[in-house]
């Protein structure tokens, strides 16, 4: 017969054997990342409520579920230009996500706009390294680093930017810190603060993420670019690299937690335009896209031509949506050249001539509100604007310049700021110490997207604030010409293949 000493005795060394045994215990978690969905109008990637029916069902089947939410969201779109993402956040707050990371295009309505989006969020935000310079810490409301719990497992999440954000949004008060040293400096308290799992969160393909993971600085990364193969020829990855790289999916993954190793175990692209919309989150999208219809639903022309605002094409060679945007800046402000650059150009479309231009078509083509504004400029800042819109050519970036009353020949394949090889103003050769006047944005002129030379002072500037947006100057003239008309006229040659 066992004493009850004995009996005791056994049971406290069973319960110790139980808990060695779940403490070494591998414990499977289910990750879903989506992202990029800032327009609720679009047949792709607006989805959030077949979204919400794919995270249902994970929810019920496959605990736990962590859902991180990669931006790229709050702007731009026609809903965006009036409430600045607010509606975004609104929807979000009911798919619950668990966390948030920054991108770019959350700051496309500039810092304070997103500190108020992120005290509206029901979800923290998370940037890692990014400081406000006027309160020397992060900005407010966000979060520099988070841990998420459930069923005892602790996800730490990291976010991070790259400092071009700054040049391409104008961000007068935000200093982006070197995002390997702030990943590693995050980690490294994450861990100290007991997480099971760190997530690296980023949307730029910085190329020492693999050496993180190798190195179990991190666990798991996920990037979350879905226009990333349109920009970058290769990207460098790794085993435990969650890519979303197209748009209207995303990506469900099951990652197994273990005392000292974190393993990706699958996972499974899902294209939400197949999937099963919630009926509640349809009811609320719904409910915006009325309200948003009422507002831009309004006739104001036809298209007199084909037109194609297709991303590749404004960000590459003249564009007849983009001369008729240059024409109207330059003839509203009496000046000698008027200058926007493709990233402005926002519809990603095909128009056919004798269809209807609506209200929505030009606010979803213009979605920033940006002002019509004229100074004075040199020739050779001129000359420099042209470099730096023509410097990542090959890349499709937003800053490729368009132009009224002027030509330009260039080439694509000469070194970067030796690219331009003709320039005419009015048909005359451009001269560098001449002053011109530019018709442009409030953003150009500030130096957005690297146009640093527009916003320098060389001369007194005068600048005139017409205080109009460039979308309502655009309205207003596809009004008064009762459509939108035009032609490639050789405004920008690419003397490489004789566009």
């Amino acid at each position: 017969m066992v004493s009850n000493t004995c009996f005791y005795k056994m049971v406290i060394v069973l319960v110790a054997l139980v808990g060695f045994a779940f403490e070494g215990y591998a414990k499977q978690i289910t990750l879903v990342l989506a992202a990029d969905m800032p327009d609720i109008s679009s047949p792709e990637s607006g989805r959030y409520a077949e979204l919400k029916g794919l995270l249902d069902w994970y929810r019920e089947q496959h605990p736990p579920v962590f859902f991180v939410f990669g931006g790229g969201s709050m702007g731009p779109s026609a809903m965006s230009s009036f409430d600045r993402g607010s509606h975004i956040v609104d929807i979000l707050n009911t798919l619950e996500p668990d966390v948030m990371g920054v991108t770019k295009r959350e700051f496309s309505y500039f810092e304070d706009e997103l500190s108020l989006r992120a005290y509206e969020a029901a979800f923290p935000i998370v940037a890692s390294n990014v400081i406000d310079k006027r309160f020397d810490e992060i900005p407010d409301g966000l979060f520099n680093t988070v841990i998420v719990e459930k069923q005892g497992i602790k996800m730490g999440v990291i976010s991070l930017l790259n400092e071009r954000i700054i040049e391409e949004y104008l961000l007068q008060h935000i200093t982006v810190l070197d995002p390997r040293e702030a990943s590693e400096r995050a980690a490294g308290q994450l861990r100290a603060q007991g997480a099971d799992i760190v997530l690296l969160h980023y949307s730029f393909p910085f190329t020492f993420v693999p050496e993180l993971i190798e190195s179990n600085v991190i666990d798991v990364a996920v990037m979350s670019d879905t226009r990333l193969r349109e920009k970058y020829p290769t990207v460098a990855t790794h085993d435990r690299t969650l890519m979303l790289a197209e748009s209207g999916s995303v990506i469900v993954a099951t990652v197994t937690v273990g005392n000292d190793t974190v393993t990706l175990e699958n996972s499974t692209h899902y294209a939400l335009n197949t999937l099963t919309a919630n009926q509640a989150v349809q009811l609320q999208v719904d409910s915006y896209q009325m309200r948003l219809d009422r507002l831009l639903d309004e006739q104001i022309g036809v298209w007199k031509t084909d037109v194609v605002t297709t991303t590749s094409d404004v960000r590459s060679t003249e564009n007849i949506f983009a001369n008729f945007i240059t024409d109207s800046m330059r003839l509203y402000a009496q000046s000698d050249v008027a200058f926007i650059n493709g990233g402005s150009i926002r519809g990603n479309a095909t128009y056919l001539k004798s269809d209807t231009i609506t209200r929505r078509d030009i606010t979803t083509e213009l979605p920033f509100r940006s002002s019509l504004v004229r100074i004075n400029v040199t020739g050779k800042q001129l000359l420099d604007g042209l470099e730096n819109g023509l410097s990542q050519f090959e890349f499709l970036k937003g800053g490729f310049p368009h132009f009224s009353g002027m030509t330009v020949e260039f080439s694509p394949n000469n070194p970067v700021g030796e690219r331009v090889l003709k320039v005419s103003i009015s048909g005359e050769p451009l001269e560098e110490s001449a002053t011109y006047s530019l018709a442009t944005t409030d953003y150009l002129a500030n130096g957005g997207d690297g146009y640093v030379s527009f916003s320098q002072q060389t001369q007194p500037r005068y600048v005139t604030d017409f205080d109009v947006l460039v979308s309502d100057l655009v309205i207003q003239q596809i009004r008064i010409m009762q459509g939108v008309t035009g032609d490639i006229e050789g405004r920008m040659i690419n003397m490489q293949d004789g566009r």
